[in-house]
Parts: structure tokens; C-alpha cells; sequence
């Protein structure tokens, strides 16, 4: 099966693209492990690869005028969710990781995983090496969730790349989820994910880019499936 593509203009134009087509291309799958385990099923793309020129535009959903459905995100959200899921590495009580735990990990050779990438970028922009790990092998056996289950990071790797641009280098990232959910996680992650590129470019020097992002686990919830149908107007067939 082909990966569904998106080129979108900002976040919330690649996020209703994909909730728009979710019900041409998806298949349904009883959830056997992770949330909502023999509770909730999913309707999940085979694959999806997205690219997103102006990742720093307009980072917010917008509902249609008059609508009663909540936006599935908000910039407080967003800016918080950069703050201490990506920036914080102290872990509350209870908590086996955060991103941001990975993301701040510290060097057998001094610094920080972030550190060494912006490190890297700023001596040699053009390196093939500047990626952020945020899986680990024992991520299966270690990262229980509060309800007591396995549940190992959705988000796996963030590689950030400078490009040639017009004379400039951009500062791009991708990003690899192993299950993603499309309509309350990807706005609140990507805009996360937008703000911590800008960081790195500020703090490299480089100018800030687009986004890639990939998934062969993109999916709504059966209990967002009504809310997703009646955004799009995409209301199921009788």
C-alpha cells in the first residue's frame, strides 16, 4: 500500500487534508495493545508522508463560524506542551519519560543530546548526523503509562537537516511517530515540534524551514469519529 501524501501550506491545512481523506483511505483496527486496549477501535492509514511549507503560520485549527466543536488545540496548549514535554527533562511522579527526558538526555562526553546536535550544526550545517533519539530498545520492556500498560513513545526520532535555499540554509526537521493521533495529537505535537526547530535555528543561526513528517500509524478513535465526520462533513454512507 502507498503512504497517503500531503503537501500543506501550515499545520492546520496538512491536519484537515488528513481527517478530510482519513475515510477513503483508512482501515479499521481493533486496538489489541496501548490506549484504550480492547476498548476502542481505530480507523488508521497504512502509511502518511507530510510536508508542511510554513509550519510556523496559523498553528491552530479553526472550527467553522458558528460551530459548537472545539478546536483540538490552542496556542496556551502548544506553548506548554514545548515547555514541558519538549524543553523539561524532570519527570513527575510516576512518569518512566518524556520526550523531552530523551531529548535532553545527557553525553557520555558532556551535554545534552540537543546540545550535540546544535553543536553539530552550528560547526558543520550540513551534517547528516545532527538526530534526536527518542525510542531505545528497552523502551518494550520499561515505559509503562499510568494505567499501568506498556506504552512505549509514540514519537521515535527527530532529524534535523540545514538545506540549500535561495543562498540560505533552512533548518528543516522530520519527524517519525510509530502511532500518531491525527486529530488531537498532530496540531498540539507538530506545533511543539515547529517551536523546538525554532529554537535550534535561533540558537544555530540558521533560518528556520518546513516540516516532514511520517507515520505508519496515523489514526483517529472510534469515539472521534463522529466529531471528525461532522468537521469535514464527510457523514457516513447508510
Amino acid at each position: 500500500m502507498l503512504p497517503f501524501f500531503v503537501h500543506g501550506k501550515t499545520i492546520p491545512d496538512t491536519w484537515f487534508q488528513l481527517i478530510y481523506n482519513l475515510f477513503d483511505y483508512a482501515y479499521e483496527q481493533k486496538i489489541q495493545k496501548g490506549s484504550f486496549e480492547n476498548e476502542q477501535y481505530r480507523l488508521q492509514y497504512p502509511g502518511i508522508a507530510v510536508y508542511i511549507e510554513h509550519p510556523d503560520k496559523d498553528m491552530i485549527p479553526v472550527m467553522p463560524p458558528g460551530s459548537t466543536i472545539p478546536a483540538p488545540t490552542t496556542m496556551d496548549y502548544i506553548e506548554d506542551y514545548f515547555v514541558n514535554y519538549l524543553m523539561n527533562p524532570e519527570l513527575a511522579e510516576n512518569e518512566t519519560y518524556r520526550y523531552s527526558s530523551r531529548i535532553h538526555h545527557p553525553m557520555p562526553k558532556g551535554g545534552t543530546q540537543l546540545e550535540r546536535v546544535i553543536q553539530m550544526l552550528r560547526e558543520t550545517p550540513l551534517t547528516n548526523q545532527a538526530a534526536v533519539e527518542i525510542g531505545t530498545p528497552e523502551d518494550l520492556d520499561v515505559c509503562y503509562g499510568n494505567d499501568g500498560k506498556l506504552d512505549p513513545p509514540c514519537l521515535r526520532l527527530l532529524d534535523f537537516k540545514a538545506v540549500p535555499s535561495g543562498g540560505s540554509l533552512l533548518l528543516t526537521v522530520t519527524c517519525y511517530f510509530r502511532s500518531w493521533d491525527l486529530w488531537a495529537g498532530f496540531p498540539t505535537n507538530l506545533g511543539g515540534i515547529e517551536l523546538l526547530k525554532q529554537h535550534v535555528a535561533e540558537e544555530t543561526g540558521l533560518k528556520n524551514g518546513p516540516m516532514y513528517a511520517y507515520s505508519a500509524g496515523a489514526h483517529i478513535y472510534g469515539y472521534q469519529e463522529d466529531i471528525a465526520r461532522l468537521r469535514t462533513l464527510r457523514p457516513k454512507e447508510k
